[in-house]
């Protein structure tokens, strides 16, 4: 209703929910004036260290905004919430005009902005990786070797297993909102939310390797039924001992090298404020996109 340059699709929202984990409290709430939708809400309990804080987003068409709908569906929230006894809520949204009524609403019942993430975009067409080539062969002269992991990893012995363990270790270096924690799915929970990526969604993941052992990766997703020419990038890290020495450059440059032969068009990414991972996407071309906001409010 209110997103202003992405897209999606009813199938999309539907794997969404078919990955909720059942053990968390969540919910959607659908507003209607007469028999037409105008207003969504939906929310989700986090789990084991953040099971304290809830998570939410609210969406009201334009053409019924500030009539007090948000209000509404906010304090029919609160009320469906009240048993998890939570401490924390959390809302994002864009720095982009398409959000002002939810900045406003936001700010006016207590929230504080305390994170901000750059956005970025990026037309592919524009990109000269051939002046990459040079690090590759410098690394490739390292032993560091890059793979795709559906298409060049997913039979090899442990690839899953190893696969998570490098996400894991990635996860934790990532700077989240105040009062949030890194959290570990189960295996079987990151196998399914793999397995849903690779079927239905996956543009491209590659693998950083060196003496068998992974050291780095990126994923980007590319959604075919609502914006089949745009990837998202999913995540990008490398271990701490391998960094500075241009590996995280390398797996994006070899990302878009396969996107690129894809068709892919334009890639979207973003990184903490003062995450220094920005820099690189700056060297790459990218272009800043609007801000995104996340808003919190102790309960």
């Amino acid at each position: 209703m209110v997103s202003h340059d992405d897209s999606t699709h009813i199938d999309v929202e539907k794997d969404s929910w078919s990955l909720l984990d059942k053990s968390r409290a969540w919910g959607r709430l659908l507003l209607y004036d007469n028999d037409c939708a105008i207003g969504f809400l939906r929310y989700l309990q986090g789990k084991e260290s953040n099971i304290k804080k809830c998570f939410f987003n609210i969406f009201i068409d334009p053409d019924h905004a500030g009539k007090g709908y948000r209000q509404m569906l906010y304090d029919q929230m609160l009320s469906d919430i009240d048993m998890l006894n939570c401490n924390g809520l959390y809302m994002g949204i864009y720095d982009h005009p398409n959000y002002d009524h939810s900045k406003e609403f936001l700010k006016k019942t207590g929230f504080i902005n305390k994170f901000k993430t750059r956005e970025y975009s990026l037309e592919l067409d524009s990109l000269d990786l051939s002046k990459y080539n040079d690090l590759l062969d410098k690394l490739d002269k390292q032993g560091i070797q890059f793979y795709d992991s559906k298409l060049e990893l997913s039979n090899s012995p442990n690839h899953y297993k190893k696969l998570e363990e490098l996400m894991w270790i990635i996860d934790q270096d990532i700077p989240m909102p105040e009062g949030l924690f890194p959290e570990r799915d189960k295996f079987e929970e990151f196998l399914k939310h793999q397995k849903m990526f690779e079927d239905k969604y996956y543009g491209v993941e590659i693998v950083a390797v060196c003496n068998d052992r992974y050291i780095g990766a990126t994923d980007i997703e590319v959604s075919p039924k609502s914006d089949p020419y745009k990837g998202w990038t999913g995540g990008l890290g490398v271990i701490k001992e391998y960094r500075r020495q241009g590996i995280a450059t390398a797996l994006k440059v070899k990302a878009y090298q396969k996107l690129k032969a894809q068709g892919i068009k334009n890639i979207r990414t973003d990184n903490e404020e003062n995450n220094p991972m920005y820099l690189i996407n700056v060297e790459l071309g990218f272009k800043p996109e609007p801000y995104g906001l996340e808003f919190q409010k102790e309960i």
